[in-house]
């Protein structure tokens, strides 16, 4: 039972995992969710650390226990911007047998919003079980994306799909203009659900309660709690196949997420931040 249960908390994972949980970048996405000027001088580049605990487990779930840490870098470049991420992820079930679960994803989106390429990786228990590479364009009429491994395959999405770092520069945005509902065709390139219809709902302005080492002072901020349920496309019908919080300071810091799969809930707190410095790029 454990090990068909964790097959589909790993497709859950992936659902999440580079669209929303981390992934702010500076993406031009005017045609797609209206003006974004400004938003992009207030984004800190920086470094985080977070660790992971079980928050809440339904009586008789598969998972008993989970916990895990989770390494982020966000980093501006001369051409566009940079998200890494790597995380370890460890679920102990109920017949006894822990699983150890690592992901790490790399992804860059120029400035403009037009192109975006993407590296994912997935172990289990320390062996490679899936590779994904791939990029996306964006055209006048559609998205076109194009995978190289695990094979070469082409598709085609619709032009207001939005990639990750697009997507998250536009929350911030509607959370400054007071906006609290959204709904928004999001692509990533993970796992099997690469491509999700994401409803928001976005809190007002909270103040930061978070204890982390913090020496920029970049995580004391205010922040917009957003709550995000995840439907793939084609199956919206069925329900989100994720839902999750996530607390974004108004400069893109990440204070803390939660993330629901059902039968139980992880809670991800912020360890450590530190800001990075911006590229020096001469006249461009």
């Amino acid at each position: 039972m454990l090990s068909g249960f964790f097959s589909e908390i790993k497709q859950r994972q992936r659902s999440l995992k580079g669209t929303l949980i981390f992934c702010l970048g500076l993406g031009g996405c005017a045609a797609q969710a209206g003006n974004v000027t400004g938003i992009e001088d207030a984004i800190v580049p920086h470094v985080a650390e977070y660790h992971f605990k079980l928050s809440h487990a339904e009586q008789g779930s598969s998972i008993v226990d989970a916990s895990g840490v989770l390494g982020y870098r966000f980093e501006k470049m001369c051409d566009g911007w940079v998200t890494e991420m790597q995380q370890i992820m460890i679920l102990q079930g109920s017949e006894g047998t822990p699983i150890n679960s690592a992901y790490s994803m790399t992804q860059w989106e120029d400035f403009d919003g037009t192109e975006y390429r993407f590296r994912m990786r997935d172990y289990l228990d320390g062996t490679k079980v899936d590779e994904i590479v791939g990029k996306a364009v964006r055209k006048d009429d559609m998205v076109k994306v194009s995978y190289e491994i695990p094979v070469e395959v082409e598709e085609e999405l619709p032009a207001d799909a939005m990639f990750p770092t697009q997507h998250s520069l536009v929350l911030l945005k509607r959370a400054k203009d007071g906006v609290r509902f959204a709904n928004d065709l999001v692509f990533d390139g993970s796992g099997d659900t690469p491509t999700n219809r994401v409803a928001v709902v976005i809190s007002g302005s909270k103040d930061a309660d978070n204890t982390a080492n913090d020496p920029d002072a970049i995580a004391r901020g205010a922040f917009h709690r957003m709550n995000l349920a995840f439907y793939p496309i084609g199956a919206a019908e069925n329900g989100p196949s994720t839902e999750m919080a996530v607390d974004f300071g108004d400069n893109g810091v990440a204070h803390g997420m939660r993330f629901d799969y059902g039968e139980f809930e992880v809670l991800g707190t912020l360890d450590k931040v530190t800001k990075l410095p911006l590229p020096e790029c001469g006249s461009q």
